[in-house]
């Protein structure tokens, strides 16, 4: 390839890398809110149904940063 396509290449790499970035924002924020959901959801049941969702609201900002981890290591695709 010469270097015009190469960079061409690059910049719409560089548009997708962000346009990925925002979907992974977003998705953050809505298992964040869909976990607010669910402690409030079982607020109205029994205490350990409270527990159970804060447990599950835990896991999954454990989770992102897990797979921050790995992807800074190089572990899986970014």
């Amino acid at each position: 390839m010469n270097e015009k396509t190469e960079n061409l290449v690059l910049e719409h790499l560089r548009h997708l890398r962000a346009g990925m970035d925002r979907i992974v924002d977003r998705l953050d924020d809505l298992t964040n809110r869909v976990g607010r959901i669910e402690v409030n959801m079982a607020q109205g049941f029994a205490r350990t149904e409270v527990a159970l969702a804060e447990h599950s609201v835990r896991f999954d900002k454990v989770e992102k940063r897990l797979d921050r981890i790995e992807t800074r290591l190089g572990l899986i695709e970014a």
